[in-house]
């Protein structure tokens, strides 16, 4: 199941099709066990909870209901992002107090980078480290016939009132052997008739599809290797292309958001998922939401990602500094390759949207100015601007702590929340700034990117999106008039009396 939980106002809608729980259902299936999937968090409209918060899905009364219908033996709960956990442990705690035999199991990418601190809970029975189709699997025929869980991989679990973390060894490398996730679990209409829209795609019937997992990069903010394993691992171009062609003919998909780390990492494969939607006349838009490594795209990729329905891709430059982007990112990117693969989008006609991230020790104004220079350049269609957030296993985490540039303790208090604003708000501080001056940064990267998009496509922008282009140039003028510390402070108080 994936967990109602709380957010703040205007933390966007938040609901989207739970791809990972689809592929343990498939696993569960086929290995004949009896499946129910409930999305609790898209079963019950968003509604007002307490001191501006949102309730996104089922409440208590109604979680006990479903869940006393069902009469499940064991209830896996998603975790998906840091700040969902107290919702994990909310209906952890409903589902024991109904009955209190019932396993309670999580995973994803919280559970896996704490196992140990997740599974120390008393609710928390069993934690899934990693990739879960096949752990999830032997821990119920274990559970089935009381063996051990000594010898499962990628397993945390309690034995005499202690944690035991099985750490992960392997990784399934035939990636096309899981099969398609398990669409059929959930009421799938009500995923596609969201119509959100993201980077402009469309809003029309979105599904989220993931072809590879993991990344051979070693970005030094990025925790996917303690989620996913250090190996890049792909489903084969068929797979792909036979996963779209179902998605379109029996649920009327029209737009696909590929959600892979590194969807372009290996060229020839792209290229030929790309050529086999063509050659099936497959009729889709499509875009990149996590981003795609700038380095792994050339002409040839680029006119093929157009002519298989490419509307827009996400491109991971993370900063105009190629310093700050390969000796302390480490993301091996020239401003050469950035520049190329931009023009060669704009040539084709696919809009580029691009993804920063400031704030990392060692950042400086003289690299932020050299971001607004590549922002001025390149006119990306859109952007963001994400904060350097340490999370847990990642290099930058371990920087931080041993340098005193956040609180440890009173971090992970913070990380794990409901409130918590990963990759927006400011934690790190260094000797060479403080998160005022983090925010002060992203206000300037803002203030560029508005400035070139008015430049290059005001008329488009006050037709289609006349309050956008207002606020925008408000923006700009605040910025001119009273400078950057004070048009920061006016707009930021303007917009807390606004929510």
């Amino acid at each position: 199941m994936n967990p109602s939980f709380l957010a703040p106002k205007d933390a966007g809608l938040g609901i989207s099709f739970p791809l990972g729980l689809a592929y343990l259902g498939t696993a569960v299936k086929k290995a004949g066990f009896d499946v129910v999937a409930l999305d609790a968090a898209a079963d019950s409209p968003a509604r007002e909870a307490e001191n501006g918060l949102l309730r996104f899905g089922l409440d208590e009364k109604e979680l006990r209901e479903r869940i006393a219908a069902i009469k499940p033996d064991i209830v896996g709960i998603g975790c998906f992002f840091s700040s969902r956990f107290p919702a994990v442990l909310e209906t952890a705690r409903t589902v024991k107090e109904i009955d209190n035999r019932i396993i309670i199991v999580t995973g994803g990418i919280h559970p896996s980078l704490m196992p140990g601190e997740v599974c120390s809970h008393p609710e928390i029975d069993f934690v899934v480290i990693g990739e879960g189709e096949r752990t999830f699997v032997e821990l119920i025929k274990a559970i089935s016939v009381g063996g051990n869980f000594g010898d499962i991989d990628g397993l945390a679990y309690k034995s005499d009132g202690d944690v035991k973390l099985n750490r992960r060894k392997s990784y399934i490398e035939d990636l096309d052997s899981l099969g398609f996730p398990a669409w059929e679990l959930f009421d799938m209409e009500k995923y596609l008739s969201i119509g959100e829209g993201r980077w402009d795609l469309g809003g029309g019937r979105y599904a989220p599809v993931v072809t590879s997992r993991s990344c051979p990069f070693r970005c030094t903010f990025c925790s996917i290797h303690h989620v996913m394993g250090p190996k890049y691992r792909a489903h084969s171009p068929n797979y792909v292309v036979d996963m779209i062609d179902t998605l379109v003919g029996k649920y009327n998909v029209d737009e696909i958001s590929f959600e892979d780390d590194n969807l372009t990492y290996d060229k020839d494969r792209f290229v030929s998922i790309c050529k086999g939607i063509v050659d099936r006349g497959i009729n889709i838009k499509w875009n990149t939401p996590n981003g795609v490594h700038v380095g792994s795209l050339d002409r040839n990729s680029i006119g093929w990602a157009k002519r298989s329905g490419c509307d827009s891709l996400n491109l991971a430059v993370e900063s105009g500094d190629d310093f700050m982007r390969n000796k302390v990112i480490k993301k091996g990117l020239s401003s050469e390759s950035i520049y190329t693969v931009a023009s060669a989008c704009r040539e084709v006609g696919i809009k580029t949207n691009a993804y920063f991230v400031i704030g990392m020790p060692g950042e400086t104004d003289e690299s932020i100015n050299k971001s607004r220079k590549l922002l001025s350049d390149l006119r990306f269609n859109n952007v963001s601007i994400f904060v350097a957030t340490p999370m847990p296993g990642t290099k930058l985490y371990d920087e931080c702590v041993a340098k005193d540039y956040i609180d440890k303790e009173g971090y992970e208090t913070d990380f794990v929340n409901y409130q918590a604003s990963i990759f927006t708000q400011p934690s790190i501080e260094t000797p060479g700034f403080d998160r005022m001056k983090i925010r002060l940064w992203q206000h300037r990267l803002y203030i560029t990117y508005f400035k070139a998009t008015l430049k290059d496509r005001f008329l488009n922008w006050l037709t289609t999106k006349p309050r956008g282009t207002i606020a925008m140039m408000v923006k700009i003028l605040f910025y001119a008039v009273l400078g950057e510390r004070l048009s920061y402070s006016l707009i930021r108080g303007i917009r807390e009396k606004i929510k």
